[in-house]
């Protein structure tokens, strides 16, 4: 299981821990019944930086060498590019209620 999260920069280890900590119960679970089970909380934080868990993945998944760099890079883009988003919108209710 992987969950991206996207979070500010000085807070990268403090969320990786809250993401494998999440799902702990639920891995102990499927493992008990036979399962194999991984989490790997993967951060990108908000400003492009790039957390060793993304190049990790990334390596388990045998994506490696231009394809990883590239695909880096795109993360990183896009984390910034949501940010911005994101950032450019502050006035703005994202959530309407009716």
């Amino acid at each position: 299981m992987e969950e991206l999260t996207v979070p500010y920069e000085s807070r990268m280890e403090e969320a990786h821990a809250f993401k494998e900590g999440k799902y702990l119960d639920l891995t102990k679970e499927l493992k008990k019944d036979d399962y194999e089970a991984n989490i790997m909380p993967v951060e990108i934080g908000a400003r492009g930086f790039v957390g060793s868990s993304a190049y990790g993945l990334l390596s388990k998944l045998s994506i490696g060498g231009n394809k990883r760099t590239k695909a880096l890079r795109l993360l990183a883009e896009t984390a910034v590019n949501s940010s911005r988003w994101i950032w450019s919108r502050g006035h703005e209710r994202l959530l309407h209620k009716e």
